[in-house]
């Protein structure tokens, strides 16, 4: 396996795959699925020379997208940097930004990737996954049992939604829908220094689970802009910022909701 943590700004426009084949790294453990209150989880360990490597598959809430996270034992600033990646399931190479950053205990190093669910699906039949950051990580993982773990994160994807009510407007049970404002929360200071220095623009729009209380309890983008800090700030500023009504039902209770934010446009002035 090939470690290196130096950031490297920029990218050239040739392949950045490791010079010589990574090995493969076998997992020590079997999947964990967590189903949480706002997402689904999977998770298993690996054995490596500096420590145990985690890898993470994270499907969006809606299914469309995945991001795959390779979780090492490293220390980092909690501040996300933005990188080239790759991720190849042996059908050729994947293109992704994708974002590193520190875990909140500071003792670990996130890589965090984002595909299509289409992209995903090349996973069905991979009997490895490779894992590239610029200037940062090569890694090759092997795979099991995927078919099985992708049919069990989706039908935790589709529990999650009903949880939510996601259909509640179609299904009756909302009478009136969850009302906030999104747009005004955002400032010129929300925007991510890397893409002012790297002259980034972009477009995100998210999804929001929004509780009985009206708080927001979960964000998850649904139009990727494609630069991931885009996308990881438009989360933080509306769960920091951004107030909710909650939905109510034909009685007028207080019951769960998703809402579809309109698009985020990110514009340098």
């Amino acid at each position: 396996m090939i470690l290196s943590y130096a950031f490297l700004p920029g990218f050239a426009a040739a392949a950045i795959a490791a010079a010589t084949p990574a090995p493969v790294l076998l997992p020590s453990s079997e999947w964990t699925v967590d189903y949480r209150e706002d997402e689904c989880l999977a998770s298993r360990n690996y054995a490596t020379l500096h420590g145990s490597l985690t890898f993470a598959v994270q499907p969006a809430p809606d299914g469309e997208t995945y991001k795959l996270a390779v979780i090492l034992p490293h220390s980092a600033s909690p501040n996300a940097e933005e990188r080239r990646g790759i991720v190849d399931f042996g059908h050729g190479a994947i293109k992704a930004w994708l974002l590193s950053f520190g875990s909140k205990d500071g003792k670990s190093i996130v890589y965090q990737f984002r595909i299509t669910a289409a992209e995903m699906a090349q996973a069905q039949s991979a009997g490895t996954v490779t894992l590239t950051a610029e200037g940062g990580l090569t890694v090759t993982l092997g795979l099991k049992d995927m078919p099985d773990l992708l049919g069990v994160l989706q039908h935790c994807t589709t529990d999650l939604m009903a949880y939510w009510n996601a259909d509640g407007e179609k299904s009756g049970m909302i009478a009136a829908p969850s009302k906030g404002d999104v747009r005004s929360v955002f400032t010129a200071d929300d925007y991510p220094a890397d893409a002012v220095k790297m002259q980034q623009e972009g477009s995100s729009q998210f999804r929001l689970m929004i509780d009985e209380k009206g708080l927001i309890a979960g964000c998850d983008v649904v139009v990727p802009s494609g630069i991931p800090v885009f996308d990881a700030m438009g989360c933080q500023v509306i769960k920091k910022k951004a107030r909710f009504k909650p939905a109510r039902d034909s009685r007028g209770n207080p019951v769960r909701s998703t809402v579809l934010t309109p698009p985020v446009n990110w514009r340098l002035e």
